[in-house]
C-alpha cells in the first residue's frame, strides 16, 4: 500500500463520487477508479458501495477512513517539521525582570533597543529572581533583570551590576523624626523595620542586615513584605521604616516621607544572562544596556562588575 492510495481513498470517501475525487487530485477517473480497486485488493475488503448514481462507505470504510485521516494528519506534521528547520527564524529576545518601580535601565534601554532594532521582537516576563535564574538555564529567557542584588553563584550564568541607585528611608509622616532632613542609620537602633521578601528580591534581608551592622546595631525586623506596595503600607500604618533605593520616590506614597540617609549607601541593580548564548539580540541588547546606564544612571566601575 502507498501513501497515495491512502490519499485517493480518502479524496473519494470525503466526496462520495469518484468524478469529484479525480477532479480534486487533478487526475482521470478511471486511473482514480483502479488505484481504489488495488488498494482494496490489497487490504482484502471492500470499501466503497458503488452503484451507477451513489458512492457509499462500507463499515471497514468508515474504519479505514479514520486511520487514513490520522495518517495524513500526521505525515503533513512530519513534513512541516522539517520545512520548519530550514525556516528562518523572526527575531525576537526574551526579558525577565523582577515586577517592581526600582528599574531604571529597563525601560531606558527598552526605548533605545527599539529605535536601533525595529524588527526584534521584544518579550517581557515578570518573574521574581530565583526563578529567573531557572528560566535563564532553561533558555526561557535570554536576559534576566534580577532586581536589586545578586543571587547565590551560579556557574553558568553570567551576572553584571548595571548601575547603582541612592538608599533612602522610608517612614511615615507622623514619625517623630519627621523633621529632620537627613537620617542617621546610627539613630534607628531601636526603631522597627519592614523588610522586603527574599522570594521576590532575593537577598534583601541579608542586605538590610549587613547594613544596619555596618551602622552599628541589628536590625528589628517586624514584617517582611511581598512587594514594594506592602511595604509602603506598612510603613504608613507607623508600623516601622523602610530601606529602598530612591526609585521609590515614581510609587505613590501618600503620608510617607522619603529622607536621605547618612552615611550615604547605594545599591546595585543586576542583570544575567547565560554563558555562551549565541543570541546577536543579546548581544546587541548588552551594548544598549551599557550605552544607558552610563548616561542615565551611575554605573559601576569596571573593577565593580560581578565576577562570574
Amino acid at each position: 500500500m502507498e501513501l497515495r492510495h491512502v490519499r485517493y481513498f480518502v479524496a473519494v470517501a470525503d466526496s462520495l463520487s469518484f468524478t469529484k475525487g479525480a477532479e480534486k487530485l487533478r487526475i482521470a477517473q478511471p486511473s482514480l477508479t483502479r488505484q481504489i480497486k488495488h488498494l482494496e485488493d490489497e487490504l482484502g475488503v471492500r470499501l466503497l458501495n458503488r452503484s451507477t448514481k451513489h458512492v457509499t462507505l462500507t463499515k471497514e470504510g468508515e474504519c479505514f477512513l479514520a486511520g487514513a485521516r490520522r495518517l495524513l494528519s500526521c505525515i503533513a506534521e512530519i513534513i512541516d517539521n522539517l520545512h520548519e528547520l530550514n525556516r528562518p527564524k523572526p527575531a525576537a529576545i526574551n526579558i525577565g525582570y523582577v515586577p517592581n518601580s526600582f528599574h531604571g535601565v529597563l525601560p531606558a534601554s527598552l526605548a533605545v533597543y527599539e529605535k536601533e532594532f525595529p524588527t526584534v521582537s521584544i518579550n517581557l516576563f515578570g518573574v521574581p529572581s530565583l526563578e529567573q535564574v531557572r528560566s535563564l538555564n532553561e533558555g526561557k529567557i535570554d536576559l534576566g533583570f534580577m532586581g536589586l542584588l545578586e543571587p547565590e553563584a551560579d556557574g553558568s550564568l553570567e551576572f553584571r551590576k548595571i548601575a547603582l541607585y541612592d538608599v533612602v528611608l522610608l517612614m511615615a509622616k507622623k514619625n517623630r523624626a519627621n523633621k529632620r532632613k537627613v537620617i542617621d542609620l546610627k539613630d534607628l537602633t531601636q526603631t522597627f523595620f519592614i523588610s522586603l521578601s527574599d522570594h521576590c528580591y532575593h537577598g534583601y534581608g541579608q542586605w538590610l542586615n549587613k547594613t544596619c551592622q555596618d551602622a552599628g546595631f541589628k536590625p528589628r525586623i517586624l514584617q517582611i513584605a511581598e512587594n514594594e506596595s506592602m511595604l509602603i503600607q506598612a510603613v504608613r500604618s507607623e508600623l516601622g521604616v523602610a530601606l529602598l533605593p530612591e526609585q521609590i520616590r515614581n510609587v505613590a506614597h501618600e503620608n510617607v516621607l522619603i529622607r536621605p540617609i547618612r552615611p550615604s549607601i547605594r545599591i546595585g541593580s543586576i542583570a544575567a544572562w547565560k554563558k555562551n548564548n549565541p543570541s546577536r539580540e543579546l548581544a546587541d541588547y548588552l551594548k544598549v544596556i551599557e550605552q544607558v546606564g552610563a548616561k542615565l544612571l551611575r554605573p559601576f566601575a569596571g573593577k565593580d562588575k560581578a565576577k562570574s
